[in-house]
């Protein structure tokens, strides 16, 4: 595979784009973002169609977007249809970049992905891996990854987590090729606040994003129940979409008697309505079963919100216990209400937010796409 061995002027990302919605659109545009600031060219090649709808029950896999950069959204290819990887390869091609940075998050993409890949000549490609190690169950999974990764000049993990799972699952020729990167805090929702003078909400916590069993809702609920034995006014907003259907987290519920405590916001939750979930709550709660890295966090902090989270994964690493947040053994609603109900009693909000600076300042945007380019 050819290293082009110089500073990149341009490149092409491929992946998930606008209008598509979702973290990992999100990631790429605030790259791109970052590229464009720093003077150079920029173009991102996106799907027609990223899922066929019953591998999405969530909904519409577009959205709109509250503000975008000058930055072209090329729609060449779908990732079920090899009869459109042609096209994408052309379309690379044709602009001739000297870089193409890809998101990989599901083996789904990975057929494509190294089509794609192995077509683009003399180019240098690099993964942005955020995930190696998958929430739920792909066939061949490791074998579909390997694929791709082989045509692969670097591998970028953002966490610690993640790069052991390549180390553990990929023959070193792959493996090799990786470096530590990180999850940048997002600052892109802040700027989007249209609810400036939203005040926070005592003893209120937030379950924020796309809701999948790996997630652990279920345990927090139950941690609920159990921590308004001690907090009688305690309150949880669960604002995010489930993949699925919503049937049995509200029977849960009113299995548990929570209706008077939880606020549903069971639906995708758009740019500008971010700020107002983060700034009534005075933790955000991720109590994950399973994880690699999460930009839940990296939400959470660009609004200076505290974090309790399951130790899983690469959770960790971007929750500093004790210093940013808590961090709890997963799948125990024990241990999570204990939590819960310490963090609110020692008032813990106020001391946990004011470290949050100074973690998210050795993890900016401007140093991860460095890294990339030295890569």
């Amino acid at each position: 595979m050819p290293q082009t061995g110089k500073v990149p002027l341009k490149i092409a990302l491929l992946g998930p784009a606008p209008p598509f919605r979702g973290g990992i659109t999100q990631f790429a545009l605030m790259l791109a973002k970052e590229y464009v600031r720093v003077g150079l060219e920029v173009q991102m090649y996106t799907f027609h169609r990223q899922y066929p709808g019953i591998l999405f029950p969530g909904g519409t896999q577009t959205t709109e977007f509250a503000s975008l950069p000058d930055i072209q959204v090329e729609r060449v290819f779908t990732p079920y249809r090899p009869d459109t990887w042609k096209n994408a390869v052309g379309r690379i091609t044709a602009w001739n970049p000297d870089l193409v940075l890809v998101s990989y998050f599901l083996p789904w993409f990975a057929p494509s992905y190294a089509w794609i890949c192995k077509r683009l000549l003399g180019i240098k490609i690099v993964c942005l891996a955020h995930n190696i190690d998958f929430h739920e169950k792909w066939p061949a999974a490791d074998l579909l990854t390997k694929k791709f990764l082989q045509h692969c000049d670097t591998i970028v993990v953002l966490s610690e987590a993640c790069l052991r799972d390549l180390k553990r699952k990929m023959p070193a020729d792959i493996s090799s090729r990786a470096i530590l990167g990180f999850h940048p805090v997002y600052d892109c929702y802040a700027e989007n606040n249209q609810l400036a003078n939203v005040l926070k909400e005592e003893h209120t916590l937030l379950f924020f994003g796309l809701i999948k069993d790996y997630k652990g809702l279920d345990v927090l609920l139950k941690a609920i129940k159990q921590a308004l034995a001690v907090l009688p006014g305690l309150k949880l907003i669960i604002a995010g979409e489930v993949y699925g259907r919503s049937d049995k987290y509200l029977k849960l519920i009113r299995e548990l008697g929570l209706e008077a405590s939880v606020e549903t916001h069971f639906r995708y939750i758009t740019d500008t309505e971010i700020s107002g979930f983060f700034q009534r709550s005075q933790v955000c709660v991720l109590p994950y079963k399973t994880a690699t890295q999460s930009g839940v966090i990296a939400t959470a902090y660009s609004f200076g919100v505290p974090v309790i989270a399951s130790d899983v994964g690469g959770l960790g690493e971007s929750v500093v216990n004790n210093v940013t947040g808590l961090l709890v053994p997963p799948n125990s609603p024990e241990a999570l209400a204990s939590a819960i109900i310490r963090y609110f009693r020692e008032e813990l909000s106020a001391d946990f937010s004011s470290n949050i600076p100074a973690f998210v300042a050795r993890y900016d945007w401007r140093e991860l796409a460095r890294l990339i380019l030295e890569s």
